[in-house]
């Protein structure tokens, strides 16, 4: 009897092992890197990317490294993609690379100059040394690898933008009536307008993340034709700055809910708040930080602020999404979580 009982225990815990594997989420943590970049996303199979990786030193690093292994029980990061050649998205990797392992890393190309600034051959150096220089270089159209669980919706991962180039229309797609609103700005030729784009996909829940492209690039997403398509959750491009989150784009597809990625004196720019509050069925917005130079109209609501001054824990931002999909819920540090449903792509 004693027999049969342990054996019937042994079973009974490995089903439900297997079946709570089978039945895991989406995740996404918005981690704060003070006007930064650093966006963990672990998928149902316990696969983990990072877009972006913070400014140089061990302040970012070591909060990145804190929310991935504290929070998401990472052990390693599968994937690392830079979306441009700006120290506060790609300063981050040596040391990031020092406090646990990055498997495999992806970017625009790494060049030899950037005339933004004169030191980038050698700062770009600590990327290379930490594994960057054997990156793998992405193309608008490429797709991130990714495994797939079973009983669980599908996840993907498209580059959208790379080098100043988007993904091609589709064949036969509609012109987008809401491109005709553009109004071009002068040139960005900095390696703004060369940041790698993406759209993640879980079942039908979908984010975008356009990293720092800026104003004119973005438009090209969405012009003649829309390559993005609706989505569920909008990454602030640029942490939120006027000379990107074009309004077509923003217009076009149509968020449910903005995240932005903000220190408390860079980004969530009162322009780019305000065109977002008038997007038809925007939900809710939240932000890394309260923009200390603005006022209560020129941030979200409290409950939705990570951190509410220049001297914080640095909490992070975390979104949830249900095992199905289907909906999902997104937490400003200590704050109540705010929960969401899909959308109806249909």
């Amino acid at each position: 009897m004693a027999r049969f009982l342990a054996g019937f225990f042994t079973w009974a815990l490995f089903f439900c092992s297997y079946s709570l594997a089978e039945n895991k989420g989406l995740s996404l943590y918005f981690v704060d890197v003070e006007g930064g970049a650093a966006t963990l996303i672990v998928t149902p199979a316990g696969e983990s990317i990072l877009i972006d990786c913070g400014n140089p030193g061990k302040r970012d690093a070591e909060r990145i490294h804190q929310v991935a292994t504290q929070k998401a029980g990472l052990k390693a990061i599968d994937h690392l993609l830079i979306t441009h050649w700006h120290l506060d998205h790609y300063g981050g990797a040596e040391r990031l690379r020092s406090l646990m392992p990055i498997h495999h890393f992806y970017d625009r190309g790494i060049p030899d100059t950037l005339a933004e600034d004169k030191n980038f051959s050698i700062l770009v150096q600590a990327y290379k040394a930490a594994g960057g220089d054997k990156s793998k270089t992405l193309k608008a159209g490429d797709t991130i690898p990714l495994k797939q669980t079973a009983g669980s919706p599908k996840v993907s991962l498209l580059c959208l933008c790379a080098n100043g180039k988007v993904a091609p229309d589709a064949v036969g797609a509609p012109q987008n009536p809401i491109a005709k609103a553009h109004k071009p700005l002068p040139e960005d030729k900095s390696d703004n307008a060369k940041s790698l784009g993406f759209l993640l996909q879980f079942g039908d829940w979908r984010f975008l993340d356009l990293g720092d492209l800026t104003w004119n690039v973005e438009h090209l997403l969405v012009s003649p034709t829309d390559k993005i398509g609706k989505i569920d959750v909008y990454q602030s491009t640029h942490h939120g700055l006027e000379n990107s989150n074009n309004p077509v784009v923003i217009n076009t597809v149509e968020p449910r809910v903005a995240i932005f990625n903000n220190g408390p004196k860079k980004g969530c720019h009162p322009q780019v708040t305000g065109t977002l509050r008038r997007v038809n069925g925007l939900e809710a917005i939240y932000q890394l930080h309260k923009n200390v130079n603005g006022g209560p109209g020129e941030n979200t609501e409290p409950g939705k602020i990570a951190n509410d001054s220049e001297k914080c824990q640095a909490l992070p931002v975390i979104l949830q999404v249900g095992p199905d999909g289907r909906s999902y819920s997104v937490q400003a540090g200590n704050n109540k979580a705010g929960t969401h449903q899909t959308r109806d792509y249909k």
